[in-house]
């Protein structure tokens, strides 16, 4: 006659382990971070490939304006040199609401829109606060009491200016990206100057500095 002798099996034996458990932890917390990381960096990414689209449009704009217009929309004339001013000229100057200084011209003088179709996104201060808008949503007509300008992917304006007061020809067109942040020359360079860590993410990488 035999006997079946069962062994009783160990807590250890069932299930996980505390090991296992932490190490599977571990693992979806990696991935988490992956992912996580992935899709900042996609959505990053196109941010970027949007401002760069949306300059590229603005400065072919620009120079249609120059060839039928005699010159580029002149920043020289906003005292303030505030940049949300500044983005409101190139606005209403490429939409024929106003001259190459800014002066305010009649519905009968007005030019032909050289904005660029649907590929730009237009900003209105509100506050402290950019938000989004399209023509149709307010009264963008000079004079109305409201700002609008060309607005980048992190809801900010482009930086514009002409003459450049750099000393460098043409006019100077820029996101300051990310950060929000951008080095300001308000003097005539006599050389190329530093690039600063907070220039890194500007767009075009080149400006403000022609580096």
């Amino acid at each position: 006659m035999y006997i079946l002798s069962m062994k009783k099996r160990s807590p250890a034996q069932y299930g996980f382990t505390l090991i296992e458990l932490l190490v599977v932890i571990v693992i979806i917390g990696v991935l988490a971070g992956i992912t996580f990381t992935g899709a900042n960096y996609l959505l990053s990414a196109q941010d970027e490939k949007q401002a760069k689209s949306q300059i590229e449009a603005l400065s072919l704009a620009l120079n249609q304006y120059k060839s039928e217009m005699g010159g580029y929309p002149r920043t020289d004339s906003i005292t303030s040199d505030n940049e949300f001013e500044c983005g409101a000229l190139l606005l209403m100057s490429l939409a024929g609401l106003v001259d190459r200084d800014g002066e305010t011209l009649n519905a009968e003088d007005r030019g032909k829109s050289f904005l660029p179709g649907d590929s730009l996104v237009l900003g209105i201060q509100q506050g402290n606060r950019n938000e989004i808008f399209t023509p149709e949503d307010a009264d963008w007509e000079p004079g109305s009491g409201e700002i609008f300008f060309p607005m980048d992917s992190w809801n900010e304006p482009y930086i514009y200016q002409y003459p450049r007061k750099d000393g460098h020809q043409g006019f100077l067109l820029f996101s300051k990206g990310e950060d929000g942040k951008a080095s300001v020359f308000d003097q005539e360079l006599t050389a190329t100057p530093n690039k600063e860590p907070m220039d890194e993410d500007n767009i075009p990488s080149s400006e403000p500095g022609k580096w």
